[in-house]
């Protein structure tokens, strides 16, 4: 068994302090969107790696060699996304409760879902209820991604530990 790497208020050193944390912020789910048709806003790191994860995913249809190469690319940008996060991470509340995925898995989530619901507005009819079932999920997914990523700022949710596997 692994030991605990869940934070606990002790972790962190206070803000100001000469160990403070470099400041945790989200990009918006505006800015993921457009990040991943290829105009990134800003600078933000965050979304620097979902616009990465977009074109990986724009690819994910290859067979073979190709599509394992692509898998463990958007492994590895999910893992640059949750290191990212968890250095810059507050301590949670003690009464925090735990998300079942790091950020990187639902931005990777998100991404996915953007990807197939474009692909089926540029193929199909746009009013094929198909169409507006794969944009609604994109909606669900990003508002997902904001719930998650105010909480986490606020202290109320947790997110998983990242373990010896990252």
């Amino acid at each position: 068994m692994m030991p605990s790497t869940a934070r606990t208020s002790g972790d962190r050193a206070k803000p100001g302090g000469p160990t403070a944390l470099p400041e945790l912020t989200f990009p918006s789910d505006d800015e993921l969107l457009i990040a991943m048709r290829g105009r990134p806003t800003g600078n933000h790191p965050i979304s620097a790696y979902t616009h990465r994860l977009s074109r990986l995913h724009d690819q994910s249809h290859p067979e073979g060699g190709a599509a394992t190469g692509i898998r463990w690319g958007r492994h590895l940008l999910v893992r640059a996304i949750d290191a990212w996060v968890d250095h810059r991470l507050p301590p949670p509340h003690p009464t925090a409760t735990l998300h079942a995925q790091t950020i990187g898995q639902v931005i990777d989530h998100l991404v996915a879902a953007q990807v197939h619901a474009y692909r089926l507005l540029m193929t199909l009819d746009p009013i094929d209820p198909c169409v507006h079932t794969a944009w609604t999920r994109v909606a669900e997914l990003a508002d997902e991604y904001t719930d998650l990523t105010t909480a986490v700022l606020h202290r109320s949710r947790r997110l998983p530990a990242l373990g010896g596997h990252w």
